[in-house]
């Protein structure tokens, strides 16, 4: 297992150093909407200059190198204790050899006050597969950017039906997306990725947000209301003057649902800024 050790390492290089094509072709369509010879566009300019450097000297993309959050699918074959450990190691791996966190960061937050290994860092989905390959998908996600994000909790009555979100109920989150959005500090950099989740509890709600930064910002919503929802959000939010100094305010809106309680209904609202770091090692 030390060659998939070295694979972790290898992944979080890739991740903490670049952003993706997709995300990186939507700035650069952002930067050419901005008008010539205004601040929006230098600033722009500026950001895919410095998106492309640190891509060469493999350099991290942002100093805020982000929360890690891995979705592992996994073989049943192989032991999720196993892989975990070593993902855990190769965090602390990546940490030397990149500075992907500095040493005062990584001890306080792999290791309880007792000195023991603490449990919840990084952060770890396992889910089983039927293939003989281990599949890891690492997301980092900048701490401010988590700071941003919003929880709200919607009166399902008039939004859902039979576990479902009526068009009124899409309304309703897209309000608390706009409120999240206006509620950004100047701490985060935009343009701005919003991920949305909605259930009937908040960590489900929660996971199902922070999973929407994982599709490519140019796929489709298997789901058709929530295919038009993102397109409709993305275009309302961007017809509006943003106090950013930039005409996109959101260069992608991903949002998926689960079925909703007739008495409980969530909405989770993640942020990311431009540097939406994402990655995927395929192991056999």
């Amino acid at each position: 297992m030390l060659k998939l050790l070295d694979g972790i390492v290898e992944l979080y290089k890739k991740v903490a150093s670049s952003v993706p094509p997709d995300v990186e072709k939507a700035i650069v369509g952002a930067c050419e909407a901005e008008p010539l010879e205004k601040a929006g566009r230098n600033t722009l300019t500026a950001l895919i200059d410095k998106i492309r450097a640190a891509r060469a000297a493999k350099t991290p993309v942002c100093a805020d190198t982000g929360i890690p959050v891995f979705r592992i699918k996994i073989p049943r074959s192989l032991s999720q204790n196993e892989i975990g450990e070593i993902v855990i190691e190769g965090t602390k791996a990546a940490s030397k050899k990149i500075g992907f966190h500095d040493a005062g960061v990584m001890e306080s937050l792999m290791n309880s006050p007792d000195g023991n290994p603490a449990e919840g860092y990084p952060i770890i989905y396992f889910e089983e597969s039927e293939g003989t390959s281990l599949v890891i998908d690492l997301l980092l996600n900048g701490a401010d950017c988590e700071n941003a994000g919003r929880l709200f909790t919607l009166a399902p009555g008039g939004l859902t039906a039979g576990g479902v979100i009526l068009p009124r109920g899409y309304e309703a989150i897209a309000g608390c997306i706009e409120e999240t959005v206006a509620g950004v500090g100047g701490n985060i950099c935009f343009p701005l990725i919003v991920a949305v989740g909605a259930g009937s509890a908040r960590e489900q709600a929660a996971a199902l947000s922070k999973r929407q930064l994982m599709r490519k910002l140019n796929d489709v919503n298997p789901v058709s209301l929530a295919d038009e929802f993102e397109h409709q959000v993305l275009m309302k939010i961007n017809a509006r003057p943003g106090n950013h100094g930039l005409r996109t305010t959101l260069i992608g809106v991903k949002m998926a649902s689960a079925p909703i309680h007739p008495a409980s209904f969530f909405v989770d609202v993640t942020i990311s800024c431009w540097a939406l770091r994402r990655g995927r090692l395929i192991w056999s």
